[in-house]
C-alpha cells in the first residue's frame, strides 16, 4: 500500500477471502463497485487494447487521427466485448476482478460459496445492457440503490452479491475511514 490510502495490490488469488456477507447492501460498497470499475475499465483500455489499437495502427494505412469518429466508435465496440470478457474470466477464476481486489470486494453467489461459471456467465451477460446507453445504465444503478442487498439486476439473475471481504475499520485503504495510528 503507498500513501493517500491507495491499495497497489491487484493481483486475484487463487483462493477467495472471506466474504463478509453482513455487508451486502452498505451503500459504501456501492461506491467501492464504482471505483472497483473505473480500475478494470483503465486496465482493459491501457494495458489490452492500447497495443492493439497501436497495432492496427501500424497496419492500416493512415493514422487514427484521420479516421475520425470511427476510431472512437471501435475503440468502443473494442473495449465492451473485452472488458465483458476480462471481468467473466477473473469473477469466475477468482470470484473478483483486480479492481474488486484494490477495492477490498468480492463475487460470491447468495449463500456465500465463491461465484461459478454459471453465475459469473450470467451476471457479465447482463452488463451488456448497462452499456446500451445512459438509461440502462441509470436504471442498473437505480436497481442496486434500491435492492437492500444492493444487487444489480445481473447480480439477481445470477444469484450473486458483491460484498466486502473484510470489515472496513479493518482496512484503511476504504473511503470514509480513517488508517489505524499504529501504520
Amino acid at each position: 500500500m503507498i500513501g493517500l490510502g491507495i491499495r497497489t495490490d491487484l493481483a486475484p488469488s487463487a483462493i477467495p477471502p472471506a466474504p463478509v456477507l453482513a455487508s451486502a447492501g452498505d451503500r459504501s460498497v456501492l461506491l467501492a463497485r464504482i471505483g472497483a470499475v473505473s480500475i478494470d475499465l483503465a486496465i482493459c483500455y491501457l494495458l489490452l487494447e492500447v497495443p492493439g489499437l497501436y497495432l492496427l495502427s501500424v497496419l492500416l494505412p493512415g493514422s487514427i487521427a484521420e479516421w475520425g469518429p470511427l476510431a472512437l466508435g471501435l475503440s468502443i465496440a473494442i473495449l465492451i466485448p473485452l472488458y465483458l470478457t476480462y471481468t467473466f474470466y477473473f469473477e469466475w477464476r477468482y470470484s473478483r476482478t483486480p479492481g474488486k481486489v484494490n477495492r477490498g470486494l468480492v463475487v460470491v453467489r447468495s449463500d456465500g460459496r465463491p461465484c461459478t461459471l454459471r453465475a459469473s456467465a450470467l451476471r457479465n451477460l447482463c452488463r451488456y445492457v448497462d452499456f446500451l446507453g445512459v438509461p440502462p445504465l441509470v436504471l442498473g444503478v437505480l436497481a442496486a440503490i434500491v435492492s437492500p442487498t444492493g444487487e444489480r439486476i445481473g447480480d439477481r439473475v445470477a444469484g450473486t452479491l458483491v460484498v466486502r471481504t473484510r470489515a472496513p475499520e479493518e482496512d484503511s485503504s476504504i473511503p470514509g475511514f480513517e488508517a489505524d495510528p499504529g501504520e
